[in-house]
Parts: C-alpha cells; structure tokens; sequence
C-alpha cells in the first residue's frame, strides 16, 4: 500500500502545530508543511515551503503529488471582519478560491477545510446538528460557509472530496491570543498577568469548549477513513458552558486570585450555541475528550512557564 502525501496549509499555527505532531506519528503518511512565515517554527524538520495562497504557478509545483490538504488558513476573527466585511473577502475568500482553482487542475484527492461552529449557524435555541439550519451574521461566518459552499462546487466539478470541520472554542497550550481569540487562554493570561479579567457582556454567552489534542486527534479522521468520501463534522467536546461557568471552573483550579470586570457586549459576538457532536463520536467510538478541568490545568501550567 503506497504511502498518502498530505499537506498541511498553516502548520505554524495553533491548530497546524499540534496537528503536525500528531500525523507525524503516522507511519502511512508523508507529510509536507506549508506557511505564511519564511521559517518553520514546528518541532520537527519536516520539509516546510513559505506559500503565497496567490501565487498559481508556484502553487502548481508544490502540490503536484499531494493527495489531501488540510487547510487551516485564516486571517481574521469575527470581530474586525465585523468592521469591514470586505477584509473577510480579500484575505479569506479569494485566497482560497485561488488555491482551488489551482490544484484543481491537479491530481489532489481531498480538501480538509476547517470551518467555524460558532459562527456558520448564527445564534441557535437547541442543539444543532451538521444538517441544521445556517444562519450566520457576521461577514466571518458568512465567509467560512461560502467556503464550505465552495467545496460542494469543486467536488462536483473537479471530483475532490471535502471534509469540513465545524470547530467549536479551540484552548491550550501555544495559542495566540494578541489577534482577539481563545477566550480560556485570554483569560488564562490576564490572571496571571494582571490578576484580572474583563467580560464582554453578562457573561451569559453560551460556548462548547475543545482541547487542542482532541481537534488534532479527531481532525486525524479525515486520514483514516476512506478518501473518496467527503462529510461534515461538528467538532465539539460535550463541554457546553456559558462564560460565567468558564470562570467558576477557573477559579476552582488556579490558585490565582482575580477580579472580574464585565463591560459593553460585542454585537460581532454569538449570545448561544449548543453543538451536537454525535456524528464525530460515531465515526471515532470510544474516544474520550479532556476533561475541561485537566485542559484548563495543563494549559495554565504551560502559560506559567512561557
């Protein structure tokens, strides 16, 4: 059985660093490393290509014998996509049209895009299913589902098979907070920083919760099944909880003590959002999540020393 080249697109990311460790142990595989940055800032010396999403000639030449990309790129956040929607557009969207135009013409077998729970279904009453509803509000969301879109028309056209992941809040160790994400590290941070928080809103605002070693893990699904089936995923813990919560479970861990602020909430922010996470749990029986305790403990163990 011959071995499945696969590229990661943002393998200096938060997300794309602990993916790369984890596939790394995957002896089947042979692994490739792409980012924005002219260095490969991964603990590994896997082969590393700084890309231009834009660039189609070069683009051509790098991806000529991948089978499946995991692309992970994304250069806003809900909030300054808020501002100027035209920014999700120029950064976001016509990148990765781009890029699928170009490796359309190739021989790649499998897109892995990953996409936000969050945002794509807009604020939600009941638990959500990948079939419910989309109703997102914010340019960001509104992107990623035109992306997910997308991937529908290149399957179609082109025969490449799509798995999106739908990814709920992202925490732990190596996340970097300065562009406005990761509300468990971001306050991780503050507290050990200023021994105080600041809340946008009431604190009401309902969130599920994900260690970043169980997205790895799970997003590793996409390399096990068979290639030539493309699906959707909710990719959530059956950790639910409003942000309020999110501190009681803080204050129970840390031996830091904090003040709370609450301020002006954020329109860009979604007040609800309750994922269902059945069909990842199918797909992967028996796999048990972090305990949000343990992920909020090892997390602030690792701020402490970095």
């Amino acid at each position: 059985m011959s071995k499945l080249n696969v590229a990661v697109i943002g393998s200096n990311g938060f997300i794309g660093k602990h993916l790369t460790n984890y596939l790394q142990q995957n002896s089947n595989i042979n692994l490739f490393l792409f980012g924005r940055s002219n260095t490969n800032t991964c603990s590994s010396n896997l082969p590393y290509q700084q890309i231009n999403l834009l660039d189609s000639e070069t683009n051509t030449l790098y991806f000529k014998t991948i089978d499946v990309i995991y692309y992970l790129v994304s250069e806003t956040i809900p909030a300054n996509s808020w501002a100027n929607p035209l920014v999700d557009v120029e950064k976001n969207l016509i990148p990765f049209l781009t890029f699928a135009e170009c490796i359309a013409k190739l021989n790649v077998k499998k897109i892995v895009y990953l996409s936000s729970a969050g945002t794509v279904y807009g604020t939600t009453h009941n638990k959500v299913k990948e079939t419910s509803d989309k109703n997102p509000f914010s340019p960001y969301g509104i992107t990623k589902l035109s992306i997910e879109n997308f991937l529908r028309y290149y399957s179609v056209k082109h025969q490449i098979n799509y798995d999106v992941y739908r990814i709920s809040n992202v925490y732990g160790a190596g996340q970097d907070t300065s562009k406005g994400l990761g509300l468990i590290n971001t306050l991780l941070e503050k507290i050990i920083l200023e021994n105080k928080i600041k809340i946008f809103g009431d604190g009401n605002n309902l969130r599920n919760y994900v260690y970043v070693n169980d997205v790895a893990q799970l997003l590793g699904l996409s390399i096990i099944k068979p290639i030539n089936q493309s699906d959707i995923y909710n990719l959530s813990s059956n950790d639910t909880l409003t942000i309020n919560q999110i501190v009681d479970l803080i204050k129970q861990v840390i031996p830091d003590k904090f003040t709370v602020e609450y301020t002006e909430k954020r329109e860009s922010d979604n007040a609800a959002i309750d994922l269902d996470n059945s069909k990842i749990c199918e797909a992967i029986q028996n796999f048990n999540f972090t305990p949000i305790k343990k992920g909020i403990e090892e997390t602030y163990n690792f701020l402490n020393k970095h």
